[in-house]
């Protein structure tokens, strides 16, 4: 029997490769850029800035509002320092519905404040609930409830949850870390579980949040946003109102026929706060302060989804994947309404209601209450309460010896917030 010719060999070898060399020279790579000083020092005061309605900054547009959660970017992230999480006051409500007949869901989010006249109301999604821009606590409580018999029922085809301000330190590196490196880990995770699919409910396997454009989201909740050039500028026109080249402001609930005046900032502005918040250090762990508990950490199984390294960023305890968390920890609605779907874009899956983004935990200490609504106060409260493909590590965590629970605590509480 005649052996194939070596050049035949070497043919059938490249042509396999090729498909992955094409992936691999085609890829979106990441961005690494020195931040300039003098842009982030102009950022800084846009980011520290009060504004106001027909504010002088707002370059002839209707500056604050008409609806807002807050007048100021520090306002709401400020735990730890600058730029860190926010307390529950400034908690908002995003929403999904989708009425009978309609072919797609409308998201958005039920604003705490508006200027004369456009006060939005929970009422404005559907007459049976209430008034008001949040749900009452003795509600949220009956839905937030692992045991209660009895959760709030939304009306047909809405979608309710709140939304805790996430900390914003380190942000240029999760934004540099390749979309390539957070699909080799999506690909670790379902090798490790048997090649269990993303959508079942109890192993601990995510899926990379693949936008209609072919990117990969890594920044919110729901990993809805690709860049941090673009979570600035969805969070200036849904948080302040302020309309940018990036983002429309929201229409108010209840005024459909609401039209835009004018353009609030322009594309330099939007690019001075990104680079005042990608110039926010990085948070910092306490080295040597509890061995024993990082070793816990591992152990009963928190860094399968809180990897403690993803490409080069060491220390940041996350794989940002979107991870199935069980019903307890359903949550509907995007940050801000999506801008129209662009007819060549490929069809894409979007979170279920109970996935969530795996959050980075550098930085845990400083960034209380905890999970995307702040339900839990206290870090044991937070793992307590972590279902779907986290329930197993939850439960190995409950059965450890309380002298084992308070070490793998410490060693949370090593992950401080960025000294500033």
């Amino acid at each position: 029997m005649k052996r194939p010719h070596p050049a035949w060999l070497l043919t059938i070898f490249v042509l396999a490769l090729l498909p992955a060399g094409f992936r691999m020279l085609t890829w979106h790579t990441p961005r690494h850029a020195e931040v300039d000083s003098d842009v982030a020092r102009a950022g800084k005061t846009l980011f520290n800035h009060e504004w106001t309605v027909k504010d002088p900054l707002a370059n002839g547009g209707d500056g604050l509002g008409p609806v807002f959660n807050a007048n100021s970017c520090f306002a709401c992230h400020n735990q730890g320092g600058m730029g860190g999480a926010g307390d529950l006051e400034h908690n908002v409500t995003a929403f999904i519905v989708q009425r009978d007949g309609e072919t797609k869901a409308r998201e958005g989010v039920v604003h705490l404040k508006a200027a004369s006249g456009f006060q939005e109301s929970l009422s404005h999604l559907h007459p049976d609930l209430p008034n008001g821009t949040r749900l009452p606590p003795n509600l949220l409580a009956r839905n937030s409830s692992r045991d209660c018999a009895t959760p709030f029922r939304f009306p047909p085809g809405i979608h309710i949850s709140e939304r805790n301000t996430p900390a914003l330190f380190g942000a240029k590196l999760i934004d540099e870390i390749s979309g390539r490196d957070i699909i080799a880990n999506e690909r670790k995770e379902r090798l490790n579980y048997g090649l269990a699919p993303s959508d079942n409910e109890t192993a601990p396997v995510g899926r990379a949040h693949r936008l209609a454009d072919g990117r990969i989201g890594r920044f919110g909740w729901k990993a809805q946003t690709a860049s941090l050039s673009e979570f600035v500028q969805a969070a200036c026109a849904n948080e302040l109102g302020l309309s940018n080249p990036g983002h429309p402001q929201p229409t108010p609930l209840g005024r459909p026929s609401y039209q835009q005046v004018g353009m609030d900032l322009t594309l330099d502005q939007c690019n001075q706060l990104t680079a005042f918040v990608a110039s926010l250090p990085r948070p910092r762990e306490v080295e040597s302060m509890a061995p024993h508990g990082r070793k816990l950490f591992a152990d009963v199984g928190c860094a399968n989804c809180h990897t403690p390294t993803l490409g080069a960023v060491d220390g940041i305890y996350s794989d940002l994947l979107l991870h199935r968390m069980g019903q307890p920890l359903q949550g509907g609605g995007s940050y801000g309404q999506p801008p129209p779907e662009d007819p060549n874009s490929k069809p894409h899956d979007g979170p279920l209601a109970d996935e969530w983004r795996t959050p980075p935990l550098w930085g845990v200490a400083d960034s209380a209450p905890y999970l995307h609504d702040g339900r839990a106060n206290t870090l044991q409260d937070a793992i307590k309460l972590h279902g779907g493909q986290a329930a197993r590590s939850a439960h190995r965590f409950g059965s450890l010896p309380a002298s084992d629970q308070a070490q793998l605590i410490a060693f949370l509480k090593t992950l401080r917030a960025p000294q500033q």
